[in-house]
């Protein structure tokens, strides 16, 4: 199964990544966010409400602009993280 992390404003794809089988419905937000963080992928403008960030590793992740309403992002290691205007 693939999944898409897209453009909060536009709609326009962003990322896209390969969910392994297996993995829990609520944790594929995170898999995807991890994935497109360890590829240098943009997520300025990404939509990512309500998603279970809880623990992801988002080090240096260009979050600016993003939508983080409602995301769990307990114990995620934001460090370095760029996440101005960010919602």
């Amino acid at each position: 199964m693939k999944h898409e992390i897209k453009n909060r404003f536009t709609g326009e794809v962003l990322f896209t990544c390969e969910v392994p089988d297996g993995i829990e419905s609520g944790m594929i937000a995170r898999h995807a966010v991890e994935e497109a963080i360890s590829s240098n992928a943009d997520l300025s403008n990404a939509d990512l409400r309500n998603a279970d960030l809880s623990g992801a590793n988002l080090r240096n992740a260009d979050l600016s602009n993003a939508d983080l309403g409602g995301a769990d992002l307990r114990n995620a290691n934001l460090r370095g993280a760029d996440l101005s205007c960010a919602d």
